[in-house]
């Protein structure tokens, strides 16, 4: 069973009163050392203007700016590594020659290091198709895992009526929904065929369809409530884009994240130099949050005669448990916030 085991409490003010320093303002792509798994991971650092003032986010959420004198720049990171418990880190870097690098630390110990280089501005028009190929089984995911996001009053509501301990799904061996079962430390497996892309998932067996066709979604798609959505996709150049709506409600992490079933996803798939599959996930929902959310995360192709296995769940330890517990009852009457 995944559960959050809270170690620090912190309230996040990504805004710092300081002279305006255009070389740090845009978008960077974020490589750190040591992800949530400790191997190397990949996020989106934003450095934004908001009047005397400079706004710092790591894949959407907020950060706390620390310090940002001439050259250097210094900021706090909150994460979950794979037990879904809560760390800040301290990220201390140089600016140099159009770069960000530095070290990270963890309560003043090493953990490695970082580096940030500006995002490219997607190319306008899009490129031609130039698919390659993406099929086969991809290992566990690498990610950076940020823990908080700006949330609107809804958002904060919903998670606060959250109880991991009854309403998370996974507890019934039930899908956990796209976005949740996406970062999971589990195998997928791509295959092509006839005009769609088929996304096998070793976790709790679950299956995706990516129609390649051309369709535009059905009418009504957004209240389809389907755990891992309707999805389309094309490729712009090398770079698979796939759209997914019509989702149910569900929660992005363990601490229960909500997002609505109005949500809207967006992937782009590539391979990088090495043939490693980088997926870049955007998730938009303003009901929920003031900005979209952000992941990204790399996974490495595995030997063909790879196999996903058998995926075992079995509730029963879980109703036995409230049951024992006296909780049953109360479980009951909390319909409303079944996922």
């Amino acid at each position: 069973m995944r559960k959050l085991i809270p170690v620090l409490c912190l309230v996040f003010s990504p805004m710092t009163t300081i002279g305006q320093e255009s070389e740090f303002v845009g978008e960077w792509l974020l490589w750190l050392e040591r992800g949530n798994a400790g191997r190397p991971a990949y996020g989106t650092l934003s450095i934004e203007p908001a009047g005397d003032s400079v706004g710092v986010y790591i894949d959407g959420g907020p950060v706390n700016l620390l310090s940002l004198e001439g050259d250097r720049i210094r900021f706090d990171f909150d994460w979950t590594d794979v037990g879904d418990r809560e760390h800040v880190s301290i990220l201390e870097g140089v600016l140099d020659d159009g770069i960000l690098a530095g070290t990270m630390t963890e309560a003043g110990e090493p953990r490695g290091a970082w580096r940030a280089t500006p995002k490219a501005a997607p190319e306008s028009p899009p490129p031609a198709p130039d698919p390659v190929d993406l099929t086969g089984i991809w290992g566990g995911p690498a990610i950076i895992s940020k823990f908080s996001f700006d949330q609107t009053e809804a958002g904060r509501a919903a998670q606060a009526a959250y109880d991991l301990t009854i309403d998370d799904p996974i507890l019934r061996c039930v899908s956990d929904g796209l976005i949740r079962m996406s970062h999971g430390p589990f195998v997928i497996e791509v295959v092509e065929d006839r005009g769609r892309i088929f996304i096998l998932h070793e976790d709790l067996h679950e299956v995706r369809r990516v129609y390649m066709d051309g369709r535009t979604f059905p009418d009504g798609i957004d209240a389809a409530q389907l755990s891992m959505g309707y999805s389309v996709g094309h490729w712009e150049g090398s770079t698979l884009v796939i759209e997914t709506r019509g989702l149910k409600k569900a929660v992005w992490d363990a601490a229960g994240m909500p997002f609505n079933a109005g949500a809207v996803v967006t992937e782009r798939w590539s391979l990088d130099e090495d043939e490693n599959l980088h997926i870049e996930f955007s998730l938009s929902d303003p009901v929920n949050y003031l900005r979209p959310i952000l992941m990204h995360q790399v996974r490495q192709r595995l030997p063909d005669d790879s196999e996903i296995g058998e995926y075992s769940c079995d509730p029963h330890a879980f109703y036995r448990g409230l049951q024992l517990d006296g909780r049953l009852e109360e479980y009951w009457g909390r319909s409303g916030n079944r996922l």
